[in-house]
């Protein structure tokens, strides 16, 4: 009987709820669950799914805790989006406002998820994590991952796309000069977008290495496995042609028992005839008269 294997889109939920340091031993005893009920199509497929960062997982348990937030949050993104697209100047400070309330709010609370289930978090990571969240109001692949909490590392948004909402800037302070924040700002994303694509080809790197190594595991396994059947096979061969060997010993024992009892009975059977014949005699010479 066929175990009854999860949905994939299950496991990958499951996967992605879990601490990175959890989350390879798992995603290989699914691959090697899938791959024993014969389903290998599903099991490449959890095999190539990326461990997330610290940040990547923070940002997922986020979606779970609180996917609400985060609804309010991509819905203030769609009314910065129309306030934009319209040039309503007032409007877009109102709204840029509230969204860097609400993601101070949603990063704050990602931080104390995380510090509740023993994860260190850093000022850096608190930066990403509000930097992700920026990101998922203006690119909507990044949101969907977001949403579906299934980040793996932390986001940024480029700039590029029919959105661009991460361009729309805070409400800068009176005293401040209006263009040193902005040169700022870029050079910070700049900055940013570089770590996060090194911390990505990191992560992707770990991430082939760790399915190498489930790789290189299972098929010792598999060897180790198949040398013990092999063992086992060549056992019973022995077994079979020891006992195949008594058995023609046997027969050869009996066909010269059963040789050396015809000879016997022929030799009786002469001795019967030789003595019948001399008792036969013996009555005749009795029978004679003197």
């Amino acid at each position: 009987m066929s175990e009854n294997l999860p949905r994939v889109e299950t496991v990958v939920d499951d996967l992605y709820s879990l601490p990175p340091a959890d989350f390879v031993s798992h995603r290989a005893a699914y691959v090697a669950r899938f791959k024993k009920a014969g389903n290998k199509a599903d099991a490449t497929r959890i095999g190539a799914l990326r461990k997330p960062t610290v940040v990547a997982w923070l940002v997922n348990t986020l979606a779970r805790q609180d996917e609400s937030a985060l609804a309010e949050l991509f819905d203030l993104g769609e009314q910065l989006e129309r306030a934009q697209q319209r040039g309503d100047g007032p409007r877009l400070r109102e709204l840029s406002t509230a969204r860097s309330t609400s993601i101070r709010a949603l990063t704050d609370r990602a931080v104390s998820l995380g510090r509740d289930l023993g994860a260190t978090v850093g000022d850096n990571a608190a930066r990403e994590i509000a930097n992700t969240l920026n990101a998922a109001m203006a690119d909507a692949d990044i949101r969907d991952r977001v949403r579906a909490g299934r980040t793996v590392v932390a986001e940024t948004y480029s700039g590029f796309g029919p959105a661009l909402l991460s361009l729309v800037p805070d409400p800068p302070d009176d005293d401040d000069d209006p263009a040193s924040p902005e040169i700022e700002d870029d050079r910070q994303k700049a900055d940013e977008a570089e770590r996060n694509r090194l911390l990505a080809e990191l992560d992707s790197a770990e991430s082939d290495l760790d399915a190498a190594r489930t790789e290189a595991d299972e098929a010792r396994a598999e060897t180790e496995r198949t040398a013990s059947e092999l063992r086992s096979a060549a056992a019973e061969v022995e077994r079979i042609e020891a006992e195949l060997e008594s058995a023609k010993a046997a027969a050869q024992a009996a066909r010269e028992a059963n040789e050396a009892s015809v000879v016997q009975a022929e030799s009786t059977a002469e001795a019967v005839g030789a003595a019948r014949a001399r008792v036969a005699e013996a009555q005749s010479a009795i029978e004679q008269p003197t």
